[in-house]
C-alpha cells in the first residue's frame, strides 16, 4: 500500500514543472504581501503615528475603498473591446513593488488637513497595494486558468503565504514581543501603576519596507517569468470555443453545462460561491478584526502561538491540492458546518473579554491556540476546494468567485468595524492593569 501511494505520488509530481509551481506561488504571493507587511508593523506605527491606535480603523476603510479597483476593472472589461489581463495584471505589479519601496522613505511623513495631523503618505501608498490585493481576486486567480489546472494549487499557497512571510519577518524583527510591565506610579498616586513598556525592534520599518518592496519586485518578475519563459509557456492550455477567451471574459455565459465537459447545475454554482463569500466574510473580514480580543486575555503566549501556527495552518492545508483528488460539494459543506461552529467559539471569547473563560487556565490557552489552527486551516481548504471545482470551467466561473471574496470580505470588515469601534461590542485586554489590580 505505502509503494502504491508513493508511486502515485511521484507521477504527481513528475506530472510538473517545479520552476513553474515557484513561478506560481510567487505570483500568488504578490496579491496580498503589500497589505498583510503593513498590517504586521502596526505595533510600531502607531507608537509614532498622530492617529495612534485608531491607525488600523482608517486602515481598514482604506481597504474597502480599494475595493473601487475590482470596480473600475469590471467595468473595463465590460465596455472595452480591447481588455488584456496581461498587460492589468504587469501595471499592479510594478505599482504595488513601487508604493512599497516608496513607503520605506515616507511612511512617517504626516500633512495637517482640515487642522488635524494625518499619516497621509503611508495611508495613500497603503492604498495603492490594497488595490493591488482586492483586484488579484477578479484578475489574479481567474488569469491562473491559462496553466494546466495543478498550478492553481501553487498559486493559492502563494497566496496564502503572503500572511504568513511578513509574521514570520515582523517576528524576527522582534514586532509585537512581549512587553515588560513597568512601574510608572508617581508620587501623586494612590495605587502602584504598571504600563506596558515594548523592546526596540532588532531592524527598523524602514528596513522592512525595503525587503517588502524587493519582495514585491520579485512577484513581478515571477509573472514575468510565467508569460516568457519557455517551460511556463509550454504548461498554458487552450480553452475551446474561442482563439483568444479571456478567464474574466464578460461575454461568456455562465457556465452550467459547456461543450468542454464541464457541468455543474445551478443549484451547486449558487451555492458555492455563496459559500465562498461566507468564509470570505469570517476570514478576511470578521475574525482577523476580533483575534486580539480573543486570544490576548489569555496572555502573550497563546496570541503569538496563535497568529504564528494559524498563518502556517492556511497555506500548509491548501499543499493538500498537491495531494488530493478534487474534493465534492458535500464534504466541503460538512467541513463548512465545523468552520462555522468555531467560529462562533471565537466570537463567544472575543465578546466575554478581558474575562473569557478559563481565562487562567493551559486548557483555555491550548483551546483558544487550536481553534485558531483549525479555523486557518479549513478556510484555506475550503478555499482550495471551490476554486478547484471551478478551474474548468471555460466560463466566468473564477471571476465570480473572485467577486464573491470581496463582497463577503467587504461586507465582514464592515460589520466588524462598527461592532468594534461603534457598537463597543468588544473590550480589551491590558496585562498591565491587571498587575495594577492585584
Amino acid at each position: 500500500m505505502n509503494d502504491k501511494r508513493h508511486t502515485m505520488l511521484s507521477q504527481r509530481l513528475s506530472n510538473r514543472r517545479l520552476l513553474v509551481d515557484l513561478l506560481a506561488l510567487m505570483f500568488g504571493l504578490g496579491a496580498w504581501v503589500g497589505v498583510n507587511g503593513i498590517y504586521v508593523q502596526l505595533p510600531l506605527l502607531v507608537n509614532s503615528a498622530p492617529e495612534g491606535w485608531s491607525l488600523p480603523a482608517h486602515m481598514v476603510m482604506l481597504v474597502q475603498f480599494a475595493n473601487l479597483g475590482p470596480v473600475l476593472y469590471t467595468l473595463y472589461i465590460k465596455y472595452v473591446k480591447w481588455a488584456c489581463d496581461k498587460y492589468i495584471t504587469y501595471v499592479l505589479l510594478a505599482a504595488g513593488a513601487l508604493s512599497t519601496f516608496i513607503l520605506a522613505f515616507v511612511y512617517d511623513k504626516t500633512t495637517v488637513i482640515v487642522g488635524n495631523e494625518h499619516s497621509t503618505a503611508l495611508l495613500s501608498l497603503m492604498f495603492v497595494t490594497a488595490t493591488v490585493g482586492c483586484t488579484s481576486s477578479v484578475l489574479f486567480m481567474p488569469y491562473m486558468r491559462n496553466y494546466r489546472e495543478i498550478y492553481l494549487v501553487s498559486y493559492l499557497v502563494g497566496e496564502g503565504l503572503s500572511g504568513f512571510v511578513p509574521s514570520v519577518v515582523a517576528l524576527i524583527q522582534g514586532v509585537g514581543g512581549n512587553p515588560e510591565c513597568l512601574n510608572v506610579t508617581t508620587a501623586e498616586s494612590t495605587q502602584v501603576e504598571f504600563a506596558p513598556y515594548y523592546p526596540e525592534p532588532r531592524f527598523s520599518s524602514h528596513t522592512f519596507f525595503i525587503f517588502l518592496g524587493t519582495l514585491l519586485a520579485l512577484c513581478y518578475l515571477a509573472f514575468l517569468g510565467l508569460n516568457n519563459l519557455t517551460v511556463a509557456v509550454g504548461e498554458r492550455v487552450k480553452h475551446p470555443g474561442s482563439m483568444e477567451t479571456l478567464p474574466t471574459d464578460t461575454r461568456a455565459p455562465p457556465s452550467y453545462k459547456t461543450n468542454a465537459g464541464w457541468t455543474m447545475s445551478k443549484h451547486a454554482y449558487s451555492y458555492l460561491l455563496i459559500m465562498m463569500a461566507v468564509v470570505c466574510f469570517l476570514g478576511n473580514g470578521t475574525l482577523p478584526s476580533i483575534q486580539s480580543y480573543s486570544c490576548l486575555p489569555y496572555g502573550n503566549v497563546a496570541y503569538h502561538l496563535t497568529v504564528t501556527l494559524s498563518s502556517m495552518a492556511g497555506p500548509l492545508a491548501m499543499c493538500l491540492g498537491f495531494f488530493i483528488k478534487m474534493p465534492k460539494v458535500s464534504f466541503l459543506s460538512g467541513l463548512m458546518v465545523i468552520l462555522i461552529a468555531l467560529s462562533g467559539f471565537i466570537c463567544f471569547l472575543a465578546v466575554k473579554s478581558p474575562n473569557p473563560p478559563l481565562q487562567y487556565s493551559w486548557i483555555g490557552e491550548f483551546l483558544v491556540v487550536l481553534s485558531w489552527i483549525l479555523i486557518s486551516g479549513l478556510i484555506g481548504f475550503i478555499k482550495l476546494g471551490i476554486t478547484t471545482l471551478f478551474r474548468p470551467d471555460p466560463g466566468r466561473g473564477l471571476y465570480y468567485t473572485g467577486v464573491a471574496t470581496q463582497v463577503g470580505s467587504l461586507v465582514g470588515a464592515v460589520i466588524t468595524f462598527v461592532l468594534v469601534n461603534h457598537a463597543k461590542l468588544f473590550h480589551s485586554y491590558s496585562p498591565c492593569s491587571m498587575i495594577s489590580k492585584h
